[in-house]
């Protein structure tokens, strides 16, 4: 009755690969290099009615990358992906084998262009289908030469394919971790009496404190270079951010982020960015040409994407200063905003409260798109229980005035 239970349990966040076909079910797993802090349950040769029997894996906190999919379709076509959502099924597609198969698998010919040493571009093949999986062929767009698929077997007994990326991890996760890091690592601040706030540049006396560059310790950066990273891959893969060419960071605190972010992206996840920050003062020494205010702006190509990266968002000013900086560019587009935590307040200093908040006007009247990590609403709700009441008191006033949510 146990091993029952086991099988049919659900799990909230993430993903279900069923169908899979008996005894393959560990093929699949080693082909999505999971942490191994990941969450998973493998069920083989389970009864199914189309299938006699059949093996299916649930993996909690985590979802896949369309290379993932079409790699996972060389082993068990056909098999379905379900996305779960708050313990429901959110969306449930079948697997197939994709028509071009790009960055999975070396080229055999090693005098193909995709493995030269250095600026080898990615591999790309053209599958060809046949009636069965094993009769399916990988022929390279580069060179021309064929894969038959006792070559593609081998390669993934071996681990020899080039996803070296983890499983896209889901929101909810993301948003635990990171709550973790602020407050073991000192970043979310509360005043040392509740007759001495925190007075921001808007000049409004807040409760608390956002300010990521207490985060000087190396397990913390490397969390927040993770959660910066998993979150955009994230966004890409739903389609909330098209693909972009830098990561720019504004001074000062989002030059650390702009560069934990593109190492992690590249390390997590294998994209290749470059990241920008701007100067407080223009440069006056040295080579002038390129970097005189925007730094990394040397490599810049007319027509390349931006993602602006920064910690907090509460009026707005700062990334209006951003976008206004980025303007000596010239032809560029800033494809969205991705920041730590969204005070949700509204625009306005002390005195004058509007009734939109920083956020909105950004997405309205600058058609930007901004995306957070956490937001105030949900920090709050996970600490509200060890804040002293009149504290608590303070943080419901606040909000009351300058909040665009309410705190219960």
């Amino acid at each position: 009755m146990t091993e029952r239970k086991l099988l049919v349990s659900k799990i909230e966040n993430g993903i279900v690969i069923d169908h899979i076909p008996p005894g393959k079910a560990f093929q699949v797993l080693k082909l999505l290099k999971l942490p191994e802090d990941a969450r998973a349950l493998i069920a083989q040769n389970v009864d199914s009615q189309s299938m006699g029997a059949k093996d299916l894996i649930k993996i909690e906190g985590t979802y896949l990358t369309s290379k993932e999919i079409d790699i996972i379709a060389l082993v068990a076509p056909d098999a379905t992906l379900n996305i779960i959502s708050d313990w429901q099924v959110r969306d449930k597609t079948r697997i197939s084998i994709p028509d071009v198969l790009e960055g999975a698998f070396n080229c055999p010919n090693t005098l193909c262009p995709t493995n030269a040493k250095y600026g080898a571009p990615n591999t790309e093949f053209n599958v060809e289908k046949g009636r069965r999986v094993e009769d399916t062929k990988l022929h390279c767009n580069y060179c021309g030469s064929i894969t038959y698929y006792g070559t593609i077997q081998e390669n993934i007994r071996d681990e020899k394919f080039r996803i070296e990326r983890r499983g896209l991890v889901s929101k909810g996760k993301i948003e635990s971790v990171f709550l973790e890091v602020l407050l073991e690592g000192g970043a979310l601040r509360f005043p040392s009496s509740p007759d001495e706030p925190f007075i921001l540049k808007s000049g409004r006396p807040s409760p608390y404190f956002i300010n990521l560059g207490a985060l000087t310790d190396g397990e913390s950066l490397a969390k927040l270079k993770w959660a910066f990273a998993s979150y955009i891959a994230l966004l890409m893969e739903e389609g909330e951010i098209p693909d972009f060419d830098y990561v720019f960071g504004p001074s000062y605190k989002g030059i650390s982020l702009a560069t934990l972010t593109c190492e992690g992206l590249n390390e997590l996840y294998g994209m290749d960015k470059r990241y920008m920050y701007d100067r407080k003062e223009a440069k006056d020494y040295g080579d002038m040409s390129t970097d005189k205010f925007l730094v990394g702006a040397n490599y810049f190509k007319p027509g390349q994407r931006l993602l602006v990266v920064d910690d907090t968002i509460t009026t707005g000013i700062t990334k209006v200063e951003t976008i206004q900086k980025l303007k000596m560019l010239g032809d560029h587009e800033v494809v969205g905003v991705v920041i730590a935590v969204d005070r949700q307040e509204k625009l306005g200093d002390k005195e004058h409260v509007e009734e939109r908040s920083a956020t909105q006007f950004l997405e309205r009247e600058l058609n930007l798109k901004v995306h957070s990590i956490q937001n105030i609403h949900t920090i709050y709700d996970q600490i509200k229980d060890t804040l002293e009441p009149e504290l608590k008191e303070i943080w419901l006033d606040y909000y009351e005035k300058y909040g665009v949510v309410k705190l219960q």
